[in-house]
């Protein structure tokens, strides 16, 4: 089963907004029902990093296949 692991940066922002980012944090961890790819929103492959834009954020992680893990490193408001 795939998880999503988050990056210090990206789990400092949850953290610190968790009461006004709910929808965007389920919907990051739906991600793991979907191996890694989005459900909504807009998305753009670039290299090996994902360009994701959904519920008024940009969030930027990594398919890490082999691990079946999604890498979340950024999180910022647009």
């Amino acid at each position: 089963m795939w998880e999503a692991w988050y990056g210090l940066e990206a789990a400092n922002y949850l953290n610190d907004n968790s009461t006004l980012v709910a929808d965007l944090f389920f919907a990051i961890e739906s991600l793991a029902h979907n191996e890694g790819w989005p459900a909504t929103g807009d998305y753009q492959l670039l290299d090996e990093l994902i360009v994701w834009r959904t519920h008024g954020h940009l969030v930027i992680y990594q398919r890490l296949d082999d691990q079946q893990v999604v890498q979340i490193t950024v999180i910022k408001p647009l």
